[in-house]
């Protein structure tokens, strides 16, 4: 959007979008989380599940960190990407045969995020 401001020139006007203490929490819990995966990468948690799985879940932390980094500035692509990282890390979980139960709590931040899509701003 754009003012003309006092000499006649125009202004770009940036309409900030509130974000909600709880997307905050979650982003910052999912960060942490995600760290802790590449860390346990690195500990040998992941030493038997073959060598490129260890290579496949760092690169999927770090795609998620972009959808993460999307939804903390309140951008229409963030919950989308971040939706499409969590799919396909869960839908190679399932094709590798080692999906943890436990990895589908994070459908419940997806879900959260895709629902507050409405509220949240267009990229120019």
């Amino acid at each position: 959007m754009y003012v003309k401001d006092d000499y006649g020139y125009k202004k770009r006007v940036v309409k900030r979008t509130r974000r909600p203490p709880l997307i905050s929490i979650l982003c910052i819990v999912l960060v942490v989380l995600g760290f802790w995966s590449i860390i346990s990468t690195y500990l040998g948690i992941y030493s038997g599940f073959g060598t490129l799985y260890p290579a496949f879940n760092a690169l999927t932390v770090v795609m998620g960190f972009v959808g993460i980094s999307g939804v903390w500035q309140m951008e229409k692509w963030g919950p989308v990407s971040f939706a499409i990282v969590i799919a396909l890390k869960i839908l190679v979980d399932l094709i590798w045969g080692y999906l943890n139960p436990w990895y589908l709590l994070v459908l419940v931040p997806v879900t959260f995020f895709l629902l507050l899509l409405p509220k949240m701003k267009n990229t120019d």
